[in-house]
C-alpha cells in the first residue's frame, strides 16, 4: 500500500477556472485524504475553502495567487501542521509531495461536507480579514460534527488518525526483523498502513 496521498474535488462549473497540468478525473473514494474546493467571500474578495470529507476540517488557501500549486500546498500543509510534533521520526504515512496530489469532480458533495461548507461561509462572511477568517476556521474545527455514526471535532479526529499512524509505524520498526522493514523499504511498501486499513 503506498503512502496515504491527496484526492481534491472541483464541482465540474469551477474546472475551467484552473489551468491544470493533470488529468480531472471522476471522483471516486479511496484511502486518504480527500477535500472539496468551495468558493467563500472573505472581505468582499473570492477566496477559496478546502474541506475534507474524512474528518470535515476546513482550510482557507492562504496564498499570493489561488494557483493549483498553492492549494495542493494548502492541503499538504493542513495535514503536517497537525502531525505530533514529538514524532518527526514516526511521522512517515502521509506523502508530502505536490506530485502525488491528484484532481477530481464531483457533481455533488456528501451531507456532512455541505453543512460544513454553510457554516464556515456564514462565519466567514462576518471576517474583516485573514487572521479573522483564520481564527473563526480554527473555532470551527474545534465544533464537533457528526459523520454516520460518530461525533467529534474535526481537529481531534485529524490528530489522533494522525498520531495513530506515527504509533503504527513506531510499532512496525520495534516489532519487524530489520531484513523485513529494509525490504519492505525496497519494495515500497509500508504494511503498517495496510494493517490500518484492511489492505494489502
Amino acid at each position: 500500500m503506498p503512502l496515504l496521498k491527496h484526492q481534491l474535488i472541483l464541482h465540474p462549473d469551477i474546472v475551467s477556472q484552473f489551468e491544470l497540468n493533470k488529468p480531472v478525473t471522476p471522483y471516486e473514494r479511496r484511502v486518504g485524504f480527500s477535500w472539496y474546493l468551495c468558493p467563500v467571500t472573505l472581505a468582499n474578495a473570492r477566496e477559496w475553502l478546502l474541506i475534507n470529507v474524512e474528518f470535515g476540517y476546513c482550510q482557507l488557501v492562504v496564498a499570493p495567487e489561488k494557483t493549483p500549486d498553492y492549494i495542493t500546498d494548502a492541503a499538504i500543509t493542513a495535514i503536517e501542521c497537525h502531525l505530533p510534533d514529538d514524532r518527526d521520526d514516526d511521522n512517515v504515512s502521509i506523502s508530502r509531495s505536490g506530485g502525488d496530489v491528484s484532481w477530481h469532480t464531483a457533481d455533488t458533495m456528501p451531507v456532512h461536507v455541505a453543512e460544513r461548507y454553510q457554516q464556515a461561509m456564514q462565519r466567514l462572511s462576518k471576517c474583516k480579514d485573514v487572521h479573522d477568517a483564520e481564527d473563526v476556521l480554527d473555532e470551527l474545527n474545534d465544533t464537533p460534527l457528526t459523520i454516520g455514526s460518530s461525533t467529534f471535532a474535526p481537529t481531534e479526529g485529524l490528530e489522533g488518525l494522525l498520531l495513530e499512524l506515527a504509533d503504527n509505524f513506531r510499532h512496525y520498526v520495534q516489532t519487524t526483523h530489520w531484513w523485513k522493514v529494509w525490504w519492505d523499504a525496497k519494495r515500497d511498501r509500508q504494511p503498517w498502513l495496510a494493517d490500518r486499513f484492511g489492505q494489502g
